[in-house]
Order: C-alpha cells, then sequence, then structure tokens
C-alpha cells in the first residue's frame, strides 16, 4: 500500500485539503495533447478518492509550472478503485471537452504587449 504524505496546497473552495500519494506518479498519461498524472488521496473518513494532475493544455498546449488538481466526484474504499476512477475520468473529460472550463484560462505569453483598445472618434 502506497504511503500517503505529501500535501496539495492551494486548495480551492469546494475542494478539500486532500493528502495526495504517489502511486501513479511516474506514469505521465497523454491524451489529445494533454498530459497528466493520476493519484489517490486518503480522505479523514479512510476513504480514497482519484486525482486529476494536469501538467499539459490539449488545447493550446499551455504547460502549468504547477499542475492543476481535479478531483474524482466520488471516493472509494480502494486505492486502486481511485486510481481507476481518476483515469476514466480524466479521459471521460477530455474526450467531452468539459475540461477547458475546469482549467484557468492562458497566462499571457512573456515579452507579449496586451493589445491596445482601438481609438474610438464620437461626435
Amino acid at each position: 500500500m502506497a504511503h500517503y504524505s505529501n500535501r496539495i496546497d492551494g486548495s480551492k473552495p469546494g475542494q478539500s485539503g486532500l493528502e495526495a500519494g504517489d502511486m501513479d506518479q511516474q506514469q505521465k498519461h497523454h491524451i489529445r495533447g494533454y498530459e497528466f498524472h493520476v493519484a489517490g488521496a486518503l480522505e479523514k473518513d479512510g476513504r480514497y478518492r482519484g486525482m486529476i494532475l494536469i501538467s499539459k493544455r490539449g488545447d493550446t498546449q499551455q504547460v502549468y509550472a504547477k499542475p492543476v488538481l481535479i478531483e474524482t466526484p466520488s471516493s472509494f474504499k480502494s486505492a486502486h478503485a481511485a486510481l481507476i476512477e481518476a483515469s476514466a475520468y480524466a479521459q471521460e473529460l477530455i474526450y467531452n471537452g468539459a475540461i477547458k472550463a475546469l482549467l484557468p484560462a492562458d497566462a499571457p505569453a512573456e515579452n507579449r504587449q496586451a493589445p491596445r483598445p482601438p481609438d474610438f472618434v464620437g461626435n
């Protein structure tokens, strides 16, 4: 059984302060340009929740310095079931396009000036 000791920081509203394990951290998944890992987290009630850690967007090719955490809606009695759910959930989100709404918008590229608003002429 994996040891769950790495704390996930930066929880957002609606996310619990889960402790992430390193169960599947070594295998990077690639689907439609998205890069991600799946992991399991032991919750306070003794159940496991699947987690998807997105490191690269497939639609814009944006690479995240800190992976974006997406938790599975359900929790499970076994860590293995949580990993299976996380993998399946990631595929579902990517193939139906719903993942785009869960990821932060593109950060502006360095050295790129913000677009200037047009000059309006009024009467």
